[in-house]
């Protein structure tokens, strides 16, 4: 067993601690190696090091620090600096984590398991459950020689389609009129239509019905009423079928 007192200085110790735990970097590292290569006992040190924190790992289960945590540490570091709890060993110089972290081993076992209770404080927060995103359903379709053009999604999960529209342009007193039509059935109307732009509406349950691979959306140009009509008027303008993504 490692005596503090005895065998290496308290710096030492702290650089034991250091190179188990991997923190060194650059020259810190080099010399350190070369010390625990020339010094049994900081060698000796290194394995205690690996050993205690490998069985205190073992014990603490998965958890993360609350929010705070480290400013209470640091509050409570600042007092131990000022002379509370005077029996306990004062670290001096720059405040890092590599050497706060060895630091706090030195404060024997007491402090040691009220260094635990903090960080155990508050549970591990169980990771998000990764869904997969629900098919949707799209249909894609233009006229090059009109500049017509229609991009669909429906959203069967959300209940909602989003249309965004380019060269739906009618003649005075028509407006561009979108509809589904299903491989067997009548068509339905599912609203007007910008001659430019993108809207999203929320679907009824019997239009999300309807709205399934193997149907089709078309677009004519209807009487502007105000109102929905029951049947397409011809010519269709634009038609092209639904396919899932």
């Amino acid at each position: 067993m490692v005596d503090l007192h005895t065998s290496l200085s308290e710096d030492d110790f702290l650089t034991a601690g250091e190179l188990a735990l991997g923190v060194l970097e650059g020259e810190e590292l080099t010399a350190a190696q070369r010390m625990q290569l020339s010094s049994p006992p900081l060698a000796d040190a290194v394995t205690w090091w690996k050993h205690t924190l490998a069985a205190t790992s073992e014990t603490a289960g998965s958890y993360y620090p609350s929010e705070g945590l480290l400013s209470a540490v640091h509050a409570r570091l600042d007092l131990l600096e000022h002379g509370e709890a005077g029996s306990l060993p004062v670290l001096h110089g720059p405040r890092t984590a590599s050497r706060w972290s060895i630091g706090l081993a030195t404060f024997g076992l007491t402090a040691a398991a009220a260094a635990l209770v903090l960080f155990l404080a508050t549970p591990a927060v169980e990771a998000p459950v990764q869904t997969v995103p629900a098919p949707q359903l799209i249909a894609q379709v233009a006229d090059e020689t009109s500049g017509r053009k229609i991009a669909s999604i429906i959203d069967s999960a959300q209940g909602k389609i989003t249309v965004t529209t380019s060269g739906l342009d009618a003649e005075a007193g028509k407006t561009a009129e979108l509809w589904v039509v299903p491989a067997e059935g009548a068509p339905r109307s599912l609203g007007y239509l910008p001659a430019e732009g993108s809207i999203t509406r929320d679907l009824t349950d019997s239009e999300t019905a309807m709205l399934v691979e193997g149907a089709s959306l078309a677009v004519t140009f209807e009487e502007d009423t105000g109102r929905l009509h029951t049947q397409p008027t011809l010519p269709i303008v634009l038609v092209g079928p639904l396919d899932t993504v």
